[in-house]
């Protein structure tokens, strides 16, 4: 017997990503598709087996997402740093500019703005997750507060 979920509909997936889209366009402008297209044309992408072992090798994971999405869901071990706050906060908790940095968002667009701008910034070993976390295969923790 196959159970019937909503979201394996298109009309609901559809709806869905459309709502996303406009969402993402109201909040980081009218361009942002174009400037992450246009970022990934001038930064590594990695998937999650290369995430993981760079992970495995020590290197840092830093999530964009906004405070409520990391909280709702992150990997173990990323620490958050939202995208407006990059500029400030890297310097703070990134000292080694040589240092491995993977930047994670959910669908790979604001990660992919977040590591050309850390590449600005100096970093010299930055990639993002392609796909963002949509294609993480594993689990992932929630912060206290949203409880199991």
């Amino acid at each position: 017997m196959t159970r019937d979920c909503a979201w394996d509909r298109p009309s609901i997936r559809g709806a869905f990503l459309n709502s996303f889209l406009r969402t993402m366009t109201r909040l980081h402008g009218p361009d942002f598709l174009q400037r992450a297209a246009a970022a990934r044309r001038q930064i590594r992408e990695i998937d999650a087996a290369g995430l993981k072992a760079l992970m495995a090798d020590g290197g840092y994971l830093i999530d964009v997402r906004e405070a409520e999405e990391f909280e709702a869901g992150h990997i173990w071990g990323a620490r958050h740093m939202s995208a407006s706050s990059l500029p400030k906060q890297a310097p703070l908790i990134l000292e080694d500019r040589t240092h491995p940095v993977a930047v994670i968002c959910s669908r790979g667009n604001r990660s992919a703005i977040a590591a050309l701008e850390l590449q600005a910034l100096g970093y010299s070993s930055v990639v993002s997750l392609k796909g963002g976390l949509r294609d993480w295969p594993e689990a992932l923790v929630r912060s206290p507060a949203y409880g199991p």
